[in-house]
C-alpha cells in the first residue's frame, strides 16, 4: 500500500505540487486554517522528497508562496471588516480564539506574525488581528515573506532528512524502516488531532461541559450526579479513568506478545537476531558490571526491599494500601513461573532450574517494573500534578535497564522482557486504581528513610555473597553450534539460512556462499581475481552524507541474524560509481569445539552505488539480488575454486578448509536438494 501511494505520487507530480500550495495556503486562513492538516502534509511531501519522490525546491516555494497568500487574504479579512468582525458569521462563533489572538499580538506586536506561524491555535488568527488593528501592509507583507519561507522550510528541510533516512534504512531492514513511517504517521495524526482539540474542539466541548453542568445540577438523580461528577472530574474520575486505560493497553501488550510467541515464528527470529547482536559487544568488564546491575533486581533484593513497605504501612495502619501492595507483589512472583511453566520456553542460556530454567516472561523484568511502580505511585500522590509523570517515568526507567541487563547477560529472548514489563506495568496500573485518596497519608519522608536502608543492606549482602558466582555463571558463552565437518559437507550445511536474516527478522539478499576458510585463506583465494579486503564502516559513518569517493569509503555494516560482518572485499562494479561488495558473517555453526573450532563463515554480494545530494555530498546506496549480482556469480566461483564448473541454478558455494572442492546445490522449481 505504501508503495502504491509513493508511486501514485511520483507519477503525478504536478498534482502533488498543487495540493502543498493549497494545504499551505488553507492553514493561513483566518480560522480555516485550525482544521487543515498543513503540518501532515508537508512533512509527508518532504519524506517523498528525501526518497526522491518529489522535486525539493518546487515543493519549498509552493508552500511558501501558499502560506504567503493565505496570510495576506486572512489580513484582508481583519482589515475590510474590523471591528464588525466578531458579528460577521462564522467568526462570530469563535469571539474566544479572536480575543487570544488580540493578546497576542498585542504583545509581540508585528513580531507576532513570524512567531505565530509556529504556534498551534494562533497562526490562522494572528494576521487577521494584523488586519483588523491597521498594521501597515507593506512592513507585513514583508514578514509575511520571510516568515512563509521559514515556516515550510521548518517542515521540509528536516522531513526531507527523515525521508532519506527512512530509504537508507529501508534498504538495511526493510522492517524497521516501514516501522519509522508508521511511527512518524501516528505522530502527526495526533499532533493534527490536538490541533483540532486545542483550536476548536476544546473550547466547543468546554462551553457545552459548563452549560451541562449548570442544567444539570439541580436534579437529584443519581445518573445527573454521575454526569457531573465526570463532566466536572470530581476527584480526578479523569485521571483514573486514563489508568484504566494504561492497564487495559499493558494487557494488551502482554496479550499480544504471548500470542506471537504461540503463533508467529519470525518473533523468535527478531529475538534470536537481537540476542546475537548483543552477545557481540560482551566484555569482561561489561559482564562484571551488567551482573551488579542485574542483582540490583534480583528476587532476594526486591523481596526484602518489599517486606520492608508492606512491615512500614502496616506498623502506621495503612493497611488497605500495605494489603494492595502485598498482593501486586504476591501476583507477580506467583505469575511468573506459573506461566514459564505452560510455555516452557527454553532461556538463551541455561542459568537456572526447575520453572526458573524456562525463559517467558522474564522474572527480573516483571518483579522490578512492579515494585518500582509501586513505589512510584506513592510517591507521585505527595508530588504535583506536573512532577507525577517523573516519578513513574522513573520507575518504567529502572525497570527498562534491568530488562536490558538480562538481554545483555543472556539470560532472556527481547520478547520475554518485553512482557515482563508489560505485565509489570499492568500490576502497577490496578495498584494505583485501587489505592486512589489512599496513599496520600502516607508521610513520604520515614517511609523513605526505613525503604533505603533495607534496600541498600539487601544489595550490599548479596553482592558481598553471591557475586563471584553470578559473575561466572553470567559469563559470554558461544553462540555457534559444534559441526563436524563431515557433518557440513554431508547435509548441515542445508540447515545454515539461505538468505541474510535483518534485526527485524526479515530476509534479504541470498548467503551464495559457505566457507569455513580462514579469513586470510579467502584472501589469497579473491586477491588474484580482482578483489581486494574492505574495511566495514559504523552505522552513522555509512548513513551520513559524504564527499568521500565511492572507493574510499567502507562497506555498509550489514548485520546477518544480529551477527556483525568479520570481513568484506570489493572490486569494482559495471559503472564507474558502482562497486561489488562480498562480504561474509559467522553463521549459526562451527566446525569442532571450543576455540579450536572453525566457524562456518556464510557470504553475500551486494552491488553498492552513491546517490548525490548536493553540493557534492552523497550517500551510499545498496542493491541487492540484481541482475548484475547474478550475472557475476560465475566469476565469483571461479575467483574461489578456478576450475569449478558453475551452472545457472547454482545456489550455494560450499568451500572447505581441506581442498579446493566445491559442492554446488542445483535448485529445482526453487527448492533446495
Amino acid at each position: 500500500m505504501t508503495q502504491t501511494i509513493v508511486d501514485l505520487i511520483s507519477q503525478h507530480t504536478q498534482t502533488a505540487l498543487a495540493v502543498v500550495f493549497f494545504v499551505s495556503l488553507g492553514e493561513a486562513l483566518f480560522l480555516i486554517g485550525l482544521f487543515i492538516p498543513s503540518t501532515v502534509v508537508l512533512v509527508a511531501a518532504g519524506g517523498l522528497v528525501g526518497a526522491g519522490k518529489l522535486p525539493f525546491l518546487p515543493i519549498l516555494l509552493l508552500a511558501s508562496a501558499g502560506a504567503v497568500v493565505g496570510d495576506a487574504l486572512s489580513f484582508w479579512v481583519g482589515h475590510h471588516f474590523k471591528g464588525r468582525l466578531r458579528s460577521v458569521w462564522p467568526f462570530s462563533r469563535y469571539g474566544a480564539l479572536i480575543d487570544k489572538g488580540e493578546a497576542f499580538f498585542g504583545r509581540h506586536g508585528g513580531k507576532s506574525i513570524f512567531i505565530g506561524r509556529f504556534v498551534p491555535g494562533v497562526k490562522a488568527i494572528v494576521p487577521g488581528i494584523a488586519g483588523m488593528v491597521g498594521m501597515n501592509f507593506g512592513w507585513f507583507s514583508v514578514i509575511n515573506v520571510v516568515s512563509a519561507i521559514a515556516w515550510a522550510g521548518a517542515h521540509i528541510i528536516p522531513a526531507a532528512g527523515i525521508g532519506r533516512g527512512l530509504s537508507r534504512v529501508h534498504s538495511f531492514d526493510p522492517r524497521l524502516a516501514i516501522l519509522g513511517v508508521v511511527l512518524l504517521a501516528t505522530l502527526l495524526v495526533l499532533y493534527y488531532l490536538g490541533k483540532i482539540a486545542y483550536g476548536f474542539a476544546y473550547p466547543v466541548f468546554d462551553r457545552w461541559r459548563l452549560g451541562r453542568i449548570e442544567r444539570r445540577g439541580p436534579s437529584a438523580s443519581r445518573l445527573a450526579r454521575y454526569e457531573t461528577h465526570i463532566l466536572s472530574n470530581h476527584r480526578n474520575i479523569v485521571g483514573w479513568t486514563l489508568v484504566l486505560m494504561v492497564a487495559a493497553l499493558a494487557a494488551g501488550g502482554f496479550l499480544t506478545l504471548l500470542g506471537n510467541l504461540l503463533f508467529d515464528p519470525e518473533l523468535k527470529l527478531i529475538d534470536k537476531a537481537v540476542y546475537n547482536f548483543l552477545q557481540s559487544f560482551r566484555s569482561d568488564a561489561g559482564t562484571r558490571i551488567i551482573t551488579a546491575v542485574t542483582m540490583a533486581a534480583d528476587g532476594f533484593v526486591l523481596t526484602g526491599l518489599s517486606l520492608a513497605l508492606v512491615a512500614w504501612l502496616l506498623i502506621r495502619r495503612h493497611f488497605r494500601v500495605a494489603v494492595t501492595a502485598a498482593m501486586a507483589v504476591a501476583t507477580s512472583s506467583l505469575f511468573v513461573p506459573l506461566v514459564k511453566g505452560i510455555i516452557q520456553r527454553p532461556r538463551p542460556t541455561m542459568l537456572y532450574a526447575g520453572a526458573e530454567s524456562f525463559s517467558f516472561p522474564s522474572g527480573h523484568a516483571t518483579l522490578s517494573m512492579t515494585v518500582f511502580g509501586v513505589l512510584a505511585v506513592i510517591v507521585a500522590s505527595h508530588l504535583a500534578p506536573r512532577w507525577r509523570p517523573l516519578a513513574i517515568g522513573a520507575a518504567i526507567g529502572a525497570a527498562l535497564i534491568i530488562a536490558f541487563t538480562r538481554l545483555y547477560l543472556g539470560a532472556h529472548w527481547l520478547s520475554d522482557v518485553a512482557a515482563g514489563v508489560s505485565f509489570g506495568l499492568l500490576v502497577t496500573a490496578i495498584f494505583a486504581f485501587l489505592t486512589r485518596r489512599q496513599d496520600r497519608a502516607i508521610r513520604l519522608g520515614p517511609l523513605l528513610a526505613v525503604l533505603l536502608p533495607a534496600y541498600l543492606g539487601t544489595y550490599s549482602y548479596h553482592l558481598w555473597k553471591d557475586y563471584d558466582r553470578w559473575t561466572v555463571n553470567y559469563a559470554p558463552v558461544p553462540i555457534a553450534e559444534q559441526i563436524s565437518p563431515q557433518e557440513w559437507l554431508a547435509d548441515g550445511w542445508s540447515r545454515v539460512a539461505e538468505r541474510r536474516l535483518t534485526i527485524a527478522g526479515d530476509q534479504a539478499e541470498v548467503l551464495r556462499i559457505q566457507t569455513d576458510l580462514s579469513l586470510s585463506g579467502l584472501t589469497a583465494r579473491l586477491e588474484p581475481s580482482g578483489w581486494t579486503p574492505l574495511a566495514v564502516g559504523g552505522l552513522l559513518e555509512t548513513l551520513m552524507p559524504s564527499r568521500v569517493p565511492l572507493v574510499e569509503r567502507p562497506a555498509a555494516p550489514l548485520l546477518h541474524d544480529g551477527r556483525r560482518p568479520v570481513a568484506a572485499y570489493t572490486k569494482p562494479g559495471p559503472a564507474s560509481d558502482q562497486r561489488l561488495v562480498l562480504t561474509f558473517w559467522p553463521s549459526s555453526f562451527q566446525l569442532g569445539p571450543g576455540e579450536d573450532g572453525r566457524p562456518v563463515l556464510v557470504g553475500g554480494l551486494s552491488l553498492e552505488m552513491l546517490d548525490p545530494i548536493a553540493g557534492g555530498y552523497a550517500i551510499l546506496e545498496i542493491a541487492e539480488d540484481s541482475q548484475v549480482l547474478s550475472n557475476d556469480l560465475d566469476s565469483l566461483i571461479q575467483s574461489l575454486a578456478p576450475g569449478a564448473a558453475s551452472t545457472a541454478n547454482s545456489d550455494i558455494l560450499l568451500l572447505p578448509k581441506n581442498g579446493a572442492a566445491m559442492i554446488e546445490a542445483p535448485v529445482l522449481d526453487g527448492r533446495r536438494p
